[in-house]
This record gives structure tokens, C-alpha cells and sequence, in this order.
């Protein structure tokens, strides 16, 4: 099943918004390593159009910088 954003970070259980699941994997990126493997599942639930949103949002901010890295590591 595809996930718009928002319905992925109602999921997770944080803020529905861009922000909210940035800031939620941004958290397992460098509190737990071992949900950095989550991080990269969750991407890949999203929508096609959804994963491209998040991936410029990442992109465009600085604190986002490893957290974008790593998810592109793993995708491409």
C-alpha cells in the first residue's frame, strides 16, 4: 500500500505534515541505528509523487543533509 505523506506520519505516530516524518526519521537517523533500515521502508511506502515532495524538502533544508544522503544511498 502507498502512503501519501500525511497517512505515513499518522502511521508513525507524529505531526501530519512534510515536517513531522522528517523530523521522526531525523530522530531514528541519529538516535538508533538500527531504525535506520525503517527510514528507507517508510520512503519506499510512499506515493511516487510523495517521495519526490519529500526528497526536495530534504534537499532544501541543511539540517536534513545525512538524513537525505542516506535515504538516496539506499534508493538509487
Amino acid at each position: 500500500m502507498a502512503y501519501t505523506i500525511k497517512g505515513l506520519a499518522k502511521v508513525n505516530e507524529c505531526e501530519q505534515s512534510i515536517y513531522g516524518l522528517a523530523n521522526q526519521w531525523q530522530y531514528w537517523y541519529t538516535c538508533n541505528y538500527g531504525g535506520r533500515e525503517d527510514i528507507v521502508n517508510d520512503f519506499k511506502s510512499l506515493r511516487k509523487a510523495d517521495r519526490q515532495e519529500m526528497l526536495d524538502f530534504l534537499r532544501g533544508e541543511p539540517f536534513y543533509t545525512e538524513l537525505y544522503d542516506h535515504i538516496v544511498s539506499h534508493i538509487y
